[in-house]
């Protein structure tokens, strides 16, 4: 692709707040929280519609680079190739990339008003505990979700039969060293504001690292494995292998 066309077709991208991806060969200094330089090679950069802007290597997920939204871009001729320039003036972030050669580009509106819907989180996690209490033991019974305190919202508030108080914290991963810390910090809170001397505080996950176990039984609390409802929903489901056909 030529570099006249590849400019007419960035200049209209910016002017009508559309998305830009193109593919190229170039190199890429970075100056702002750090001082970074990637020799040349094959990108994949993107331009979204709020000129956000990340850069992409063959391989990987993660971009390389990036430009969070509202920056500012200018591309323009350097001798023997082109030179696209961003800054944001709010980071003090610079990329200079010098673009040597240009592959590919494609340029489109696109429409999108509607919101992520995730399933699997901690509030799912407490709803499901308080609809399936013995998930957490048998003679637990839930008072309530989300009950405020000074510290955040505990998850899952309740008793057991013998009337102590109960406090639920949930996580969706692993449970580590800070989940056990703000569970403890739950518990001498609810102890402070309801005047009891014993509360027990249960964290519930699907694992929990060796060093947040340890301190957990330390301090007298208790871990339960509970799986956010769905989280594995596909996964689980049998597959069939070539041998089923």
């Amino acid at each position: 692709m030529d570099f006249v066309s590849f400019q007419k077709q960035f200049d209209l991208a910016l002017k009508k707040a559309q998305t830009f991806v193109f593919f190229c060969e170039c190199s890429i200094q970075y100056s702002g929280r750090a001082e970074a330089f990637l020799d040349r090679g094959d990108r994949l950069i993107l331009i979204k519609q709020d000129k956000t802007m990340q850069i992409h290597q063959p391989e990987g997920s993660t971009p390389i680079n990036y430009m969070k939204a509202g920056g500012e871009l200018k591309l323009q001729r350097e001798n023997k190739h082109y030179s696209l320039k961003a800054y944001h003036p709010g980071d003090k972030d610079y990329l200079d990339i010098e673009i040597y050669k240009m592959y590919d580009c494609l340029t489109r509106k696109l429409e999108d008003g509607q919101k992520l819907e995730l399933v699997g989180t901690e509030r799912d996690m407490s709803d499901w505990i308080m609809q399936n209490p013995t998930s957490i033991s048998k003679d637990f019974k839930p008072l309530s979700r989300e009950e405020h305190t000074k510290f955040g919202f505990i998850d899952v508030f309740g008793h057991d039969r013998e009337g102590n108080l109960v406090i639920v914290e949930c996580k969706r991963y692993t449970a580590n060293l800070d989940a056990v810390t703000q569970l403890r910090r739950y518990v001498e809170k609810i102890i402070e504001l309801k005047g009891v001397k014993k509360v027990k505080g249960i964290l519930a996950s699907p694992t929990i690292s060796p060093n947040a176990e340890n301190m957990l039984k330390k301090w007298g609390y208790t871990w339960v494995r509970v799986v956010p409802p769905k989280r594995l929903e596909r996964h689980n489901k049998k597959q069939h292998s070539l041998g089923d056909f």
